[in-house]
C-alpha cells in the first residue's frame, strides 16, 4: 500500500505540541496504541486522525488541521480533531474511561456511570467522523479504527460512505454476554462496530465473547467457520491478529552506545550495590495493571525469604494516566502508601546488620515518563520482568523487554491475564491473584540456572522476531482488504 491508502483513525494521537518555559516542543505521546502504530505510520504513510490533546496542538496545524510527523523526519499527515470541554469530560473521562474501560477489564467495582456521558461520547465519535469524511473526500483510502473510544465510528462513516473499507483493531479485552449486559448502551456499540467490514481481535477467547454478545443481544448469525457475524444482510469478518513491538529495533537499540551510558548513569542514579539484584515493572498507573497485589506479593517475598533483604530491590516505572479521574488518584495515592509501607518494614528488619548498609530500598517507585535509551537499559539490567495485569489485550511490555534481552539472562513473569502470555512460550506464566504463588514465582526467577534462562528467553526472541509489528500490520491490512472485497 502507498502512502495515501491508510487512515489510521484512534483518540491518542502520536505526538503532540505543548509549551515548556515558553518553548514549543513537540514529544512523542505515551501508551502501547502509539508507540506500535507509529512504526506502521512511518512505514505506509498516509494519515493520522486524532484528538488534539497538547496544549500548543493548534499552533501548529494548517488550515487542514493537519501537521506533518515526526517533526525530524516527516513521514506522514497527523489530522487533529478538537474536542469541547464537555466531550472530553462526558465522551473520554467518562464514557470511554469510567464505563468502557472497567466493563472490558471486569473491574466492575469501578464503573461510574453517568446518563450524560453517552450524548457527549456520541458527540466525539461525530467529530472523528467529520475528519475522516474529510479525508477520504480527498482521496478513497481504507480506515483502519482503533480502540474502545471509537465504537461508534464505523457506522457514522458507512452512512455516509457505504463502499469505504473500514476495519477495527480492539486492543483491550472483550468480555462474555455476562458481562457486556451491564452497558445500557450494549445494542447501540455492538451496531456501531458491526458495521465495519473486519474487527480484529487479540485473542481468540477476547473474538469468541464477541460472537456471543452479537448473537445474544442482536440475534445475529455465527457462521460454524466463527470467521464472521451476519446481521441484517451485511457481513462483518473477524479475525485475531496479536499485536507486538518492533523487535529489530529494540533488540539493535539494547546493544548501542546511548544504552550502555544510560545503563551506566542509571547504575549510579538508582544506587545498586554490586551483587544485589533487579526486578522491573513498567506500567501505567491504572487499577487493571494489578500494581497493588504485585506490591502484596513483593511484601510476602521479602517475609518468606528474608535472606533476599538487601540483595534485591524491585524497580516500578509507573506512568502517570487519566490523572483528571478521581479513581486514578485514589489509586495513585494507594500505591505510594503501599511502598512507603513495605519500604519502612523491610529495610528496618537489616538496618543493623553489618555490611548490609542503610541504603537498601526494597521497591523504588520512579513516576513519570520515560526515554526510551532509559527503558531500554532497564529492560537489559533487569534479571527479570514482572507483568501482572488483572485482565490485559496484550501488554507490549512484555514484548519490548523480551525484544531488549540481546544477553539472553533475564526472566518474564506474565499474568495468564494478559495476552502475552498466550504468545511467549518462554514466560513464566503467573496468577496475580495468587500472591503466595507470586512470590515464590519470583524466587523461582531469581534462582533460575542460566543455561534455562537462556533457553527461555532465546525461544521468545525467536518467535517474536518472526512475529514482529511488521508481521501484525501486514496481517490486520489484509483482513481489511479482503474484507472490503467481501
Amino acid at each position: 500500500m502507498d502512502r495515501q491508502r491508510l487512515i489510521v483513525v484512534s483518540n491518542r494521537q502520536p505526538y503532540e505540541h505543548r509549551w515548556e518555559s515558553d518553548q514549543l516542543v513537540c514529544a512523542r505521546t505515551d501508551g502501547g496504541l502509539t508507540a506500535a502504530l507509529d512504526p506502521v505510520l512511518r512505514r505506509h504513510g498516509g494519515t493520522w486522525v486524532a484528538w488534539g490533546s497538547g496544549s500548543a496542538d493548534q499552533n501548529v496545524v494548517g488550515p487542514d488541521m493537519c501537521v506533518e510527523v515526526p517533526p525530524e523526519s516527516p513521514a506522514y499527515r497527523l489530522h487533529r480533531v478538537w474536542l469541547t470541554p464537555d466531550e472530553i469530560k462526558g465522551g473520554y473521562l467518562g464514557y470511554a474511561n469510567q464505563v468502557l474501560w472497567p466493563l472490558c477489564h471486569i473491574t466492575l467495582d469501578r464503573i461510574h456511570y453517568l446518563k450524560a456521558f453517552w450524548p457527549a461520547y456520541r458527540s466525539e465519535m461525530h467529530r472523528f467522523a467529520n475528519a475522516v469524511l474529510e479525508e477520504l473526500d480527498r482521496e478513497p483510502r481504507l480506515v483502519w479504527i482503533h480502540d474502545f473510544h471509537l465504537a461508534l465510528l464505523p457506522a457514522l462513516i458507512k452512512a455516509e460512505r457505504p463502499t469505504a473499507p473500514v476495519s477495527v483493531f480492539w486492543h483491550i479485552p472483550w468480555p462474555s454476554p455476562d458481562v457486556w449486559r451491564i452497558l445500557p448502551e450494549r445494542r447501540e456499540m455492538l451496531l456501531g462496530l458491526l458495521a465495519s467490514d473486519v474487527i480484529v481481535f487479540q485473542t481468540s477467547s477476547h473474538a469468541e465473547a464477541f460472537f456471543n454478545c452479537t448473537h445474544t443481544f442482536l440475534g445475529a448469525i455465527i457462521p460454524s467457520s466463527r470467521d464472521r457475524v451476519l446481521y441484517n444482510g451485511h457481513e462483518t469478518r473477524v479475525s485475531v491478529r496479536p499485536i507486538s513491538v518492533d523487535y529489530r529495533v529494540i533488540s539493535e537499540h539494547a546493544v548501542s552506545s546511548s544504552v550502555e551510558q544510560a545503563e551506566s548513569v542509571l547504575r549510579q542514579q538508582l544506587g545498586f550495590r554490586a551483587g544485589v539484584r533487579l526486578g522491573l515493572g513498567v506500567d501505567r498507573l491504572d487499577y487493571t495493571k494489578g500494581l497493588l497485589k504485585r506490591l502484596w506479593a513483593l511484601d510476602e517475598f521479602f517475609t518468606q525469604f528474608p535472606r533476599y533483604r538487601g540483595k534485591f530491590t524491585f524497580l516500578q516505572i509507573a506512568i502517570p494516566t487519566r490523572t483528571e479521574i478521581g479513581t486514578y488518584q485514589l489509586y495513585g495515592d494507594l500505591i505510594r502508601e503501599t511502598v512507603n509501607d513495605i519500604n519502612q518494614r523491610h529495610s528496618a528488619c537489616i538496618k543493623d546488620i553489618p555490611n548490609e548498609g542503610n541504603d537498601w530500598i526494597p521497591i523504588l517507585l520512579q513516576e513519570g515518563r520515560i526515554g526510551f535509551d532509559d527503558l531500554v537499559a532497564l529492560y537489559r539490567m533487569a534479571d527479570f520482568a514482572l507483568v501482572s495485569s488483572v485482565n490485559d489485550g496484550m501488554n507490549l511490555v512484555a514484548k519490548e523487554y523480551v525484544a531488549a534481552q540481546v544477553c539472553e539472562t533475564g526472566v518474564l513473569l506474565v499474568s495468564q491475564m494478559a495476552g502475552a502470555s498466550e504468545e511467549l512460550p518462554g514466560a513464566s506464566v503467573i496468577n496475580p491473584y495468587e500472591i503466595e504463588g507470586l512470590a515464590e514465582t519470583i524466587k523461582g526467577a531469581l534462582e533460575m540456572p542460566l543455561d534455562e534462562r537462556r533457553r527461555r528467553m532465546r525461544r521468545m526472541r525467536s518467535y517474536l522476531a518472526a512475529h514482529d509489528i511488521h508481521a501484525w500490520v501486514d496481517g490486520c491490512l489484509q483482513d481489511a482488504l479482503v474484507g472490503a472485497q467481501t
